[in-house]
């Protein structure tokens, strides 16, 4: 782990975002960055951030809380700005069209799907996960139901094989709610049919940070499931400790240091990357997209709660 490299893509992020978006969505933009190795381009952010505003709505999430989350991620993308912009807006109207209303997490599901094509499927499996939990199943799943749900397999295996983590876990001692649901979601990543084995993973990483002394929060629950899901090793987990530990001293994490535990996890990923074959680069890349959307969601549920707030003192 690059703590220099951490740092100064952190600072050009901070720089191009403003004092007026909270740090942690900054955060959240630099990993994205850091988790594709590559150094931190402010020309090729500032030109996808004019392309979004020239052709989005002032109503649209894209212009606004979402706005530097989705840079990223269209930077990022092989097409050039405008051809990955379009192809968004595309999906979105596809998960409209499914019967999704628009929400910043129909657009964060967009940014993930490869083809409009996907939405149908995305809405299938939402459904079967409502079966299962109709009360918590909500927007936040979007993503997760997007992205999940073109993997191959049955969506009605895949949705009852989340319940069943879901059921195992909380007999462990995981706290219900829709943290365990995102954890059980992203257990069935590699294959919709139940494995035991994904539990065990899940619990023996919890435990090992437990004796780290590291603290997992129930918002970092599905982290467990992308290191269960990757089979990540002893040396993995101990270098994760490690990293956190420097992190949480580091100026940037003092007051986010929940933070410091995803992006140590990430910085892990990346390393990881670096030895393994074509196929485990692309396996690993759609774990991290996944992780990165689960962390952007975290911050649209930060930022608007911290908009809704302002509004209300305002009034």
């Amino acid at each position: 782990m690059d703590i220099e490299q951490i740092e100064q893509t952190f600072s050009e992020v901070s720089k191009i975002t403003g004092w007026a978006v909270d740090k942690r969505i900054a955060l959240a933009v630099a990993n994205i960055y850091l988790s594709r190795n590559q150094a931190f381009d402010s020309k090729a952010h500032e030109a996808a951030v004019e392309v979004i505003k020239k052709n989005e709505g002032w109503t649209s999430p894209l212009r606004s809380h979402l706005l530097h989350i989705a840079a990223a991620f269209i930077v990022m993308k092989e097409e050039d700005v405008e051809s990955s912009l379009k192809l968004v807006n595309q999906n979105q109207k596809e998960l409209n069209n499914a019967g999704f209303w628009k929400t910043s997490y129909t657009y964060l599901a967009a940014l993930l799907m490869k083809k409009p094509e996907e939405a149908e499927r995305t809405r299938g499996l939402y459904e079967e996960m409502k079966k299962h939990h109709k009360f918590l199943t909500s927007n936040e799943d979007i993503p997760y139901a997007a992205l999940l749900g073109s993997r191959e397999g049955l969506l009605e295996e895949r949705a009852a094989t989340m319940n069943m983590y879901y059921r195992d876990l909380r007999e462990q001692g995981f706290t219900m709610g829709n943290d365990l649901q995102w954890l059980s979601q992203i257990m069935t990543f590699d294959s919709p049919a139940y494995d035991p084995r994904m539990v065990g993973r899940v619990l023996a990483i919890q435990q090992f940070f437990k004796d780290e002394k590291i603290k997992v929060r129930l918002a970092q629950y599905p982290i467990l499931g992308f290191l269960a899901v990757t089979q990540v090793d002893g040396e993995a987990l101990r270098a994760i400790a490690e990293n956190t530990r420097e992190l949480e001293k580091n100026k940037i994490f003092r007051w986010y240091k929940d933070m410091a535990f995803s992006t140590a996890v990430q910085q892990a990923m990346v390393d990881n990357i670096e030895v393994q074959d074509i196929s485990a680069m692309a396996f690993s890349t759609s774990l991290e997209t996944l992780m990165q959307a689960q962390q952007a969601a975290m911050m649209v549920s930060i930022n608007a709660a911290i908009i809704s707030t302002t509004n209300n003192s305002s009034g």
